[in-house]
């Protein structure tokens, strides 16, 4: 075990697993499943120290991450605790829009794989988009459903998701919160593969092992090339897309939809 996961097992009480399953491939899980593995702020705070200690480690080529169970990858946000943090450090002027370490900055140049193993919804598909590769099994579905609790998805993905598959696609995602099955992302190229959920990991750790068996500097090169093409003009967007949610965030009907989550109820909008 090196360096890099064994320091990074210690952020395993806060939800995470990394590990070594292959020459040059880091594993990281997160491991909320009684929550779908879904990220508060000491979690999200942990993925991003473990993926720039992978990124800085020269044993590591490509990272795959994943979530445990076979119900979620991640479902975004846990709403009870990381929506009320973002309203505090919005309302102080001490917001940092990084998401899952990953959002708005890259933690290395070492590619991503997302290995999708169940919902992907909300940040948690704001994370999948962030990752160069992505491959799910049958059981996944992808969604912004924070529509539904009067914010927007203010990580990437209304910027990320449209750059991704067909704007009139995206836009019915974003606009009503209803997500979609994995043949769907399949046929509008959200993602490469579609697998039995019993080879999904072994498939992405396979593919990460045959980029770490490249030349590192090509890899990198190419990895590089890659994001700066898809992220043309990403930063002044997801700017933009932080002060809208901002604004959003700030709203009655934000306060009472985040209410009501937690209430279990349905929210009563006001437009206010």
């Amino acid at each position: 075990m090196f360096d890099a996961v064994s320091n990074a097992n210690s952020a395993g009480a806060e939800g995470l697993l990394v590990n070594n399953p292959r020459p040059g491939v880091a594993l990281v899980t997160i491991n909320r499943p009684e929550r779908m593995n879904a990220i508060d702020p000491q979690l999200n705070a942990a993925l991003e120290r473990v993926l720039q200690g992978l990124g800085a480690n020269a044993d590591i080529q490509c990272i795959v991450i994943t979530g445990a169970g076979d119900r979620a990858f991640c479902a975004g946000a846990h709403i009870p605790t990381m929506l009320p943090h973002l309203a505090e450090t919005l309302s102080e002027g001490t917001d940092d829009p990084q998401f899952a370490g990953v959002t708005h900055r890259a933690p290395s140049g070492k590619p991503l794989i997302a290995a999708i193993n169940g919902v992907a919804l909300g940040g948690g598909l704001e994370l999948a988009l962030a990752c160069d590769i992505r491959i799910a099994s049958v059981t996944a579905r992808f969604g912004l459903p924070e529509i539904s609790v009067g914010i927007l998805a203010g990580a990437g993905g209304c910027t990320r998701l449209p750059r991704s598959i067909s704007p009139a696609l995206a836009a019915e995602m974003i606009l009503t919160g209803t997500p979609i099955d994995a043949d769907r992302a399949f046929k509008c190229g959200l993602i490469s593969q579609v697998l039995p959920a019993c080879e999904l990991l072994n498939a992405a750790l396979d593919l990460a092992a045959t980029i770490a068996s490249r030349a590192p500097r090509a890899v990198r090169a190419c990895t590089e090339l890659l994001r700066r093409q898809s992220r043309r003009d990403l930063a002044p967007a997801l700017a933009e897309e932080r002060e809208v949610f901002a604004s959003v965030m700030a709203t009655q009907d934000a306060r009472e939809g985040i209410e009501a989550f937690t209430q279990k109820r349905a929210p009563r909008f006001q437009d206010a």
